[in-house]
């Protein structure tokens, strides 16, 4: 299929479920390294949401460059080791960023030309779970304090996860950067970057909350200063054979 075009002003999101691809289309259009690496898994649901992610990747990324997925070409070079389970990156002449996040039933997709992007979606299976030990080593004093006075902690701090991850992913930094140094907007508050140790000021950074469905909670994050419209997309309208 072919999608619509990829907006200057646009941070485009694909949703799929792990069992949503057949596995032989899974098996076409992932590379075989990319099969070993999820055949590590133990878990059928780990080696699903690792497969689906890759295929999701290159298949939203074809659908706008108009090539077969399985000819999509993705770098996962490390920056520390120079092994393939690095952060995705495409061919610079294609002009797109992208990022890669699973958990639960949810595999996301995220695409844009506004800058580095980070994707993250967490499971939550107790919805009313807080951990506050957790909490006291990812949040900031003043983010503590206010999720601890949360009639929600347990979710007002997921959602604060979610938009650090994303962050840390974006740049590129993973956790080498404490969670604590950076400090973002109340879980109730539209999301936005307030601090961090970084050069890179708050005001060229754009994050925004996503909707990955029940007991899930996601963020998207680019290193922008421009505008960003967030289009959020089920995998379904992916879901065609490759040509011939």
């Amino acid at each position: 299929m072919a999608a619509d075009p990829l907006l200057d002003g646009e941070c485009r999101v694909w949703w799929a479920r792990p069992d949503q691809a057949p596995d032989d289309l899974l098996l076409a259009v992932v590379p075989e390294a990319e099969q070993r690496r999820a055949a590590r898994y133990r878990q059928r649901l780990d080696r699903l949401r690792s497969l689906t992610g890759a295929w999701l990747l290159r298949t939203a990324v074809a659908a706008l460059t108009g090539e077969r997925p399985s000819d999509v070409l993705v770098d996962r070079t490390c920056a520390d080791c120079g092994q393939q389970h690095g952060r995705p990156r495409l061919p610079a002449a294609v002009g797109i960023e992208v990022s890669v996040s699973h958990a639960g039933e949810r595999v996301a997709v995220a695409l844009t030309r506004l800058g580095e992007v980070g994707i993250d979606v967490e499971f939550a299976p107790l919805a009313n779970h807080f951990d506050h030990e957790l909490a006291e080593n990812a949040l900031s004093p003043q983010e503590l304090s206010i999720v601890d006075r949360s009639d929600n902690p347990g979710m007002d701090f997921r959602q604060l996860w979610v938009r650090k991850e994303a962050l840390l992913k974006a740049t590129g930094h993973g956790l080498r950067i404490p969670m604590s140094r950076i400090e973002v907007s109340p879980a109730t508050d539209p999301p936005a970057l307030l601090a961090w140790p970084l050069d890179i000021p708050v005001d060229q950074v754009r994050l925004a909350t996503l909707d990955p469905g029940p007991r899930h909670h996601a963020a998207v994050a680019v290193l922008t200063g421009q505008p960003m419209v967030v289009h959020e997309l089920d995998a379904e309208l992916l879901l065609w054979p490759e040509p011939d």
